[in-house]
């Protein structure tokens, strides 16, 4: 069973991987709301992107998502410290995504 700082922990790395080591964002004039849904714990947790400067992640469902990620707990951690490939993960349908093509594009920065 997953525990709750480890997912905070994988969603926080998320979160990092939106900057870049000298502090500017990776993906600039991004703007972009992103529901994950970790169905096997039963948690919605939610990053604002404004600018390309991801917020902080907040625990709740989000009215109208541009992004919607659905997947378990440990699938997210296992992509997080690239134990899982984000390929696998999607062909084998571990990972449910709702959002348009060019966004899949730019995710590949933060998953």
């Amino acid at each position: 069973m997953v525990t709750q700082e480890a997912l905070l922990e994988a969603l926080e790395k998320a979160r990092a991987r939106m900057i870049a080591e000298d502090g500017t964002p990776v993906l600039p004039g991004w703007d972009r709301k992103i529901q994950y849904y970790f169905p096997d714990v039963e948690q919605y947790w939610a990053m604002v992107v404004e600018d390309g400067h991801p917020l902080p992640v907040t625990r709740e469902e989000l009215d109208d998502p541009d992004i919607r990620l659905t997947m378990s707990a440990e699938t997210f951690i296992g992509l997080m410290n690239k134990t899982l490939s984000g390929l696998v993960a999607m062909t084998t349908g571990k990972v449910k995504v709702k959002a348009s093509m060019a966004d899949m594009r730019k995710m590949q920065v933060f998953m």
